[in-house]
């Protein structure tokens, strides 16, 4: 890759592209405005008066795209490649965070991009990968409009209020040697 390109895709992986999911309640000309800006602004798109098409866009985003897959090849070798996939395969919350969670899923996501090639496929997998109570709780996302992120923020929010759920049944348990349990401790009475 040339260092010219390579410059350029990073300043444009800097500017974290937004990302349009479709809804109709998303304003899609603004979403255009503001890729065709941090296009122009990373130098991917020429700067002109003239309104950018889907075309170019289009264009813009395949050549980005492109280049970002020669680096990955390049510089991440096939073997590493192959334990980042099974390693998004075979991932759980377990005794992470939501928030630590979406990190590494995201993370490997990166590396297995024809498992999850929908927005969709990515909710259903990133919920799969949640710890029971949460992954029963968010079963209503997996068929909802929601995007990544919502859900994402949907389960943080959900395991906030289990947690302060949980500290306050703890709160509310008798402590100490003077609670009496009803069961003789040690056969002493």
């Amino acid at each position: 890759m040339a260092d010219d390109e390579q410059r350029r895709l990073e300043r444009f992986g800097r500017l974290r592209p937004p990302s349009f999911s479709g809804a109709e309640s998303e304003d899609a000309q603004g979403f255009m405005d503001k890729c065709q800006r941090m296009l122009q602004t990373a130098g991917i798109l020429e700067t002109s008066g003239v309104s950018f098409t889907i075309f170019q866009f289009s264009r813009a985003a395949f050549r980005c795209w492109e280049a970002y897959e020669r680096r990955r090849t390049k510089f991440v070798p096939q073997s590493r490649r192959e334990e980042l996939r099974r390693q998004f395969e075979q991932l759980r919350q377990d005794g992470m965070s939501v928030m630590q969670y979406e990190m590494r899923f995201s993370e490997l996501a990166r590396h297995a991009v024809w498992l999850v090639p929908t927005d969709r496929e990515r909710i259903r997998t990133f919920i799969d990968g949640l710890i029971y109570q949460l992954r029963l709780l968010m079963t209503r996302e997996r068929v909802s409009g929601a995007t990544f992120d919502e859900v994402v923020d949907i389960a943080r929010k959900i395991e906030i209020v289990c947690s302060q759920e949980h500290r306050e049944r703890e709160a509310k348990r008798p402590r100490g040697p003077g609670d009496f349990s009803g069961v003789p401790s040690g056969g002493q009475f």
